[in-house]
């Protein structure tokens, strides 16, 4: 084979950038992504007969809190490849041109959050990122509506990451930077949904095209996602957001207990990095991934 060759991409590439994103992801979130986040440094593509066959793109994505301890990030998102081209290598080659860029842009912690439990396999063979990250998710279907006394605000970027940094506090986790919740609120603009608050509870609410409402952070002062019964904040939170976006089902997300979720997301540090100890943690949280 010959040897793959990586780059930044050309301006004139750039629909075919997106055209890469509509035929691997849909529409959803290509035009919000490429008005706010997209910058050609940041973006590496692999080529195949002269033209970009596989694209992915580093996002600056905030800190890792861990303790006293904080750590830039960046997440590899959106790694995508035309058909005819997978399973040729040119994925693997891009995510490690990533993960190079971003520990020379000054990030050394790079995060990512696999689609299926088969890249995660995929990228802790092929390109170094570990398994970290984990959720506890619950699936609720026939949700009732019931009548909700609470009141549900909707809030700004800034107004909900406070909100969350509050009820995170003691949780090692992803402290997004205000541009990254600022795409969020893009994406939840397309789709329907938001950044709410109810008293000392927040949560992410996306409104999916098959009909499944996503609340893709459900965070409240010591409410587990599976303690709904004796939580009368989860239950007011749940409720208000039932009668706000009536369902058929429901996906929550909320942070992991040790011994408890699913793996969720990815980590690979510099050489610096990699031997310290704060990052032994067994479930941090990582948050909303665009997904």
């Amino acid at each position: 084979m010959n040897e793959i060759i990586t780059r930044n991409p050309r301006a004139d590439e750039v629909p075919a950038l997106r055209d890469i994103w509509k035929n691997t992801f849909g529409s959803i979130g290509e035009e919000s992504f490429f008005r706010h986040y997209y910058n050609p440094e940041f973006c590496i593509v692999a080529e195949y007969d002269n033209a970009a066959a596989t694209v992915g793109y580093l996002v600056p994505y905030g800190e890792i809190v861990c303790g006293s301890e904080t750590i830039r990030s960046a997440m590899i998102y959106s790694v995508a490849t035309v058909p005819e081209c997978r399973g040729m290598g040119l994925g693997t080659a891009v995510v490690n041109e990533l993960i190079k860029k971003a520990y020379k842009s000054g990030f050394p912690a790079v995060v990512l959050c696999p689609s299926s439990d088969e890249l995660f396999d995929y990228y802790s063979k092929q390109t170094g990122f570990r398994d970290w990250f984990y959720t506890d998710e619950l699936t609720l279907k026939a949700v009732p509506a019931v009548t909700n006394n609470a009141s549900i605000i909707e809030i700004n970027a800034t107004e909900y990451n406070t909100q969350r940094e509050e009820l995170l506090k003691g949780i090692t986790h992803i402290k997004h930077d205000i541009y990254a919740l600022e795409y969020q609120v893009l994406l939840c603009d397309e789709l329907g949904g938001g950044l709410f608050r109810i008293d000392d509870s927040c949560a992410v609410v996306e409104c999916q095209p098959d009909g499944v409402v996503w609340i893709k952070e459900f965070l409240t002062p010591g409410g587990l996602i599976d303690d709904f019964a004796e939580s009368l904040t989860a239950k007011d939170m749940l409720a208000a957001i039932v009668c706000l976006f009536p369902a058929d089902e429901y996906l929550i997300r909320h942070p992991a207990r040790i011994g408890k979720g699913r793996r969720f997301g990815m980590l690979t540090l510099s050489e610096e990095l990699k031997n310290e100890p704060v990052f032994k943690d067994s479930v941090p949280w990582y948050g909303m991934a665009f997904d």
